[in-house]
């Protein structure tokens, strides 16, 4: 099969750089042809103009990439927002007929979908879907919600490969300072239940002497301090910022629990599967992927969005139960084999396979 695969470029911050280019090189090793072209934003922080233009250009570079390459199969690596909308929906109303076309969703609002209002969004979205020929999403979750919104599409749940951390296996964690370390790694934005996290906090301190990291930046970076010092936990809360390479690393292996109570529209996080190849217990909410892949008390436990409450009670009961933790993180490690890239490119190829051939069917 050979394929364009439109994806975010290697520059920018975020998963889909990481393991983008896994999932191409093990496609490749299946027999395809695959060439991996840029989709997105140039650098952090791009501001409105820049990012209309930018996009403008990556339409009419990505038709003539196609175009001149003679790729019948076209991957569109997106997410489900205006701006990701109009741009998706101009490629596909440019490019010829005859390519298959596939939206990779990476996180999407079709819950929206689903729910009443946003009328303009479902149009638009609509209309970007009688142009493509199928849909790849994360989760049942998201599939049920695509099919229920328009059940004529064609939706299929695949996965992403995990990235290695480091030249092998991350097995051990050093203690800091005596205490408990709890790890968060996200983007700081109020979805990503980092509210939550600090006030939790104060809470499990009162069963086990903890901190809290807090890796990643984001529009709600002043906030949440402004939270961390008004609950007086600031000597227990460290905010490093956007972390990446050894740094990461070395803030897994000295973490005792992850936790990630997203409420967000995505759908398994990158992250988890980094603390499960690291062997960590995991906290977070069981939706979308996490609802998918783990499984409550074997991998994870689980605990509702936007409840502070019962986030502490998990949290201290990994971190004052050694052999559940221990227990988690070993089930852990097994379990993230199952994302390994040559194992997900083949489930990938073969849903990429169906498509086309529905297509063909239809043509």
């Amino acid at each position: 099969m050979r394929i364009a695969m439109l994806a975010p470029r290697a520059s920018v911050r975020g998963p889909l750089p990481k393991h983008t280019p896994l999932l191409v090189d093990a496609l490749r090793r299946l027999g395809c042809e695959v060439e991996q072209l840029p989709w997105g934003r140039r650098v952090e922080g791009e501001r409105l103009p820049a990012k209309v233009l930018g996009r403008a250009r990556d339409v009419a570079f990505a038709r003539r990439a196609v175009v001149r390459g003679g790729f019948p199969v076209v991957v569109v690596k997106t997410a489900h927002d205006w701006l990701t909308l109009t741009r998706d929906l101009a490629l596909v109303c440019l490019l010829p007929r005859s390519k298959v076309v596939v939206l990779q969703f990476h996180g999407s609002q079709s819950t929206r979908l689903i729910a009443p209002g946003s009328r303009a969004f479902k149009r638009v979205t609509a209309a970007l879907l009688a142009r493509a020929d199928g849909v790849l999403v994360l989760s049942r979750e998201e599939r049920a919600e695509w099919q229920a919104f328009n059940p004529g599409s064609q939706v299929s749940v695949v996965r992403n490969p995990r990235p290695a951390l480091s030249e092998g296996t991350v097995a051990e964690r050093r203690p800091v300072d005596g205490r408990k370390t709890i790890l968060c790694v996200a983007r700081l934005m109020t979805t990503k239940g980092v509210f939550e996290l600090v006030r939790a906090l104060p809470l499990v301190q009162e069963a086990v002497s903890c901190r809290l990291v807090l890796a990643g930046d984001g529009p709600e970076d002043a906030r949440l301090r402004e939270l961390v010092t008004d609950l007086g936990v600031a000597d227990s809360v460290e905010l490093p910022g956007y972390v990446e390479g050894a740094e990461l690393v070395g803030l897994y292996r000295s973490a005792d629990v992850f936790a990630l109570p997203t409420s967000h529209n995505e759908g398994f996080p990158t992250v988890i599967l980094e603390a499960m190849e690291t062997g960590l217990p995991i906290v977070t909410t069981p939706l979308r992927g996490p609802a998918d892949h783990l499984v409550e008390g074997t991998h994870a436990l689980f605990v509702p969005p936007h409840d502070p409450q019962a986030l502490a009670v998990g949290l201290a009961r990994i971190l004052t139960d050694t052999d559940l933790s221990r227990r988690l993180g070993d089930a852990n490690r097994k379990k993230v084999r199952e994302f390994d890239a040559d194992r997900v490119a083949e489930e990938y190829l073969a849903a990429l396979e169906a498509i086309v051939g529905n297509a063909d069917t239809r043509s």
